[in-house]
């Protein structure tokens, strides 16, 4: 059984070669226009994962830094980074709930589910306060998580399987609706020759509601802003959070501090 990312990183582009970055980028920057006091320049890309985000960034002109806590996914970043010849990204492997950076950013984002993963609710606190920490006054932080209903009506106690050509992919769910946590259980078939090799891999990740998540934001020093339906700039609506039809919830919050109370980070 190999640890959490450590095989997923080498299939992610291929089983994820659906997902739109560059439209994703695009909400991102409605948001920067929307909420931000002037256009940032410094961007954090926090569980930035294979990067593919952070380089449509890139491209658009912001400094970006990616940071991850695995290896292998920001080895999958850095090769990424150097096929389009993008060598001005900054990567750092660095745990979302324990990452150190070497001053103050303009902005934070955080997406694909990043903050699911820190199933601890110490961890998430911790997470929240450095990101709070090392945005600017007046500083924006934009994040997803799953939806309630996500997990309720598309992962629950479901199983699928996705066909990425040479690899295939079997993923048993299951999800306590009590506690909020869910277990995924992948199971990669890689075709080498005439033979598929195995390889299994578990993840976990905790569904916390909106509500949850506004109380963890004003106590790190946060005001929200806007929640949204994905990456559709739309607000969430009533019974949103629980519709299946709804997998994706967006926040944008802003960073209540003075000048005197921010720090370098160092």
């Amino acid at each position: 059984m190999f640890s959490e990312y450590e095989i997923t990183a080498e299939f992610y582009d291929r089983i994820n070669a659906h997902v739109d970055y560059s439209g994703w980028a695009d909400f991102i920057e409605e948001v920067f226009r929307r909420y931000c006091k002037r256009k940032p320049e410094l961007v954090l890309d926090l569980g930035c994962g294979t990067g593919k985000l952070t380089l449509e960034l890139s491209r658009r002109g912001y400094d970006m830094t990616g940071a991850d806590s695995s290896p292998e996914m920001l080895a999958r970043a850095r090769e990424n980074a150097e096929a389009v010849g993008d060598g001005g990204v900054l990567w750092l492997c660095q745990d979302m709930s324990a990452f150190e950076l070497y001053g103050t950013v303009d902005c934070v984002i955080s997406t694909c589910d990043s903050l699911n993963y820190l199933t601890d609710t110490e961890k998430l606190r911790r997470c929240l306060s450095l990101v709070h920490n090392y945005l600017v006054p007046d500083g924006i932080f934009v994040f997803d998580v799953a939806s309630r209903g996500r997990y309720r009506h598309v992962y629950g106690e479901r199983d699928f399987v996705v066909d990425g050509g040479d690899v295939y992919l079997g993923w048993q769910n299951s999800y306590n609706d009590r506690t909020g946590m869910a277990t995924f259980c992948l199971s990669y078939f890689l075709r080498d020759g005439d033979v598929w090799r195995r390889y299994d891999e578990v993840q976990r990740q905790r569904c916390r509601s909106v509500r949850s998540i506004k109380n963890e934001l004003s106590r790190a020093g946060f005001e929200t802003l806007g929640v949204f339906r994905g990456t559709e700039g739309t607000p969430l609506g009533d019974g949103d959070e629980d519709s299946g039809e709804v997998e994706r919830i967006s926040f944008a919050a802003r960073v209540k501090k003075t000048e005197k109370s921010g720090n370098n980070g160092m």
